[in-house]
Order: C-alpha cells, then structure tokens, then sequence
C-alpha cells in the first residue's frame, strides 16, 4: 500500500505536466510555494481555521490543500503551454521531481488518514534519502528552463516624426 500511494504521487505531477502540455518548471515552484507556506504559517492558518468553526479540517487536511492546490492549479493555469517536443521532453524532469517532492512531504500526511505505515518500506527509505537531491535537481532544471526560455520585453517603438 505504501510503494502503491508513493509511486502515484511521484507520478501524478509527471502524468498531468505530459498529458495538459503544461510547464512542469513553473509547477515545481509553485509547489515549493506551497511547501514554504506550510512550514513558515501552517500553524498559523490552522489557527486561524480552528477560529472560523471548521472543525471537520485536519492541521493534515489543510497542510495537503495549501500543497496541492498551487501545483494542480499551476498545471492547469499553463495548459497547453509547452510546444514542441525536445522542450516537452525536458519539462519531465522538474515534473519527475515536482513528483518526488510530492510524496516526500505529503505521503505522511496521506498515510495519517489512510492508516498506512511508511517506515517499513524500501522505497520511502531510499526516497528520504534523496530528497535534498530531488529538491535540488527540481529548481536548478526549473530555473534553467524558465531562463532559456526567455523574457518579453516590452519593445519601446519610437516613431519618427517629420
């Protein structure tokens, strides 16, 4: 059950970023967004939460809307907007990473609620162990893509009077 919940969050960024053609780059760091918003206020919005009387949402609850909600809505924001097939293929792999970075922070959360044990599986062991290297290798090929892909600049069109 564990490997089965890991591999679908590690592919579920992957799958979406092939299939709506969106920018994987983007997504990534939406999803770092997200996981620094958990970490620097998490606390502080399930507070305020707690305050407002919903009390049918979980501190885990609201730790996975405030991570998937910027990467779901980033891949469906940028639809359809990586064209051609070299540029395709290298959004990939912040898209592999995005994944992985997924399950890294959320698969405990999940398993809490489904009532799985991550400790026991190879797979989430070795994750732990590469995640600082999923961490970087995601912003260092987001980055990347989102430089070479250049910049608009507005043009400053001077017309010339006579």
């Amino acid at each position: 059950m564990a490997e089965s919940l890991l591999a679908t969050l590690i592919l579920l960024p992957v799958i979406l970023t092939f299939v709506f053609k969106s920018n994987a780059a983007t997504s990534f760091l939406a999803l770092c967004g997200g996981f620094a918003v958990i970490t620097l206020s998490g606390g502080d919005i399930q507070h305020l939460i707690g305050k407002t009387k919903i009390t049918s949402l979980t501190s885990n609850d609201v730790s996975l809307i405030l991570l998937l909600v910027p990467l779901l809505l980033t891949l469906l924001l940028t639809y359809k907007s990586v064209a051609g097939g070299s540029r395709r293929l290298l959004q990939l792999v912040p898209a592999l990473c995005a994944g992985g970075l997924l399950a890294a922070v959320a698969a405990p959360m999940f398993s809490d609620s489904l009532n799985t044990n991550l400790s026991d599986s190879q797979f989430w062991k070795q994750l732990q162990n590469i995640q600082s290297y999923i961490a970087g290798a995601g912003l260092l090929s987001s980055l990347l893509l989102i430089w070479s892909s250049g910049f608009t600049h507005p043009k400053n069109h001077r017309k010339k009077h006579k």
